[in-house]
């Protein structure tokens, strides 16, 4: 699923984009169900036509690792701003409709 703000540009800012990856289990206690592997949000580092669309934030559930700007830690390390960032992106998403969606399936 790719979240984006058709106005983000690293001159204007904006709502970063963020893509989250669903893939489908089966369980045969529980039956199909759908887990996170990851989510990742995106910003522009640079300016003009230098700025690169680069992960800002990865929040990696199948590995366990937190990636950022600064570098690599525990996916339970990151549980605080996790939080934020997901009461953050509810609110641009289904509050204010920040993002048009898209669903890319394989």
């Amino acid at each position: 699923m790719n979240f984006r703000d058709p106005s983000y540009s690293a001159e204007r800012g904006g709502f970063h984009p963020v893509e989250v990856r669903l893939e489908k289990e089966t369980n045969a206690e529980h039956g199909d169900q759908w887990r996170i592997c990851y989510i990742t949000d995106f910003s522009n580092v640079g300016i003009g036509y230098m700025a690169e669309l680069t992960k800002e934030l990865d929040f990696d559930f199948d590995s366990g690792i937190f990636q950022h700007l600064m570098g690599v830690t525990p996916l339970e390390q990151a549980r605080g701003i996790y939080q934020v960032w997901e009461q953050n992106f509810l609110a641009y998403s289904l509050g204010i409709k920040a993002y048009q969606v898209t669903l890319t399936t394989e």
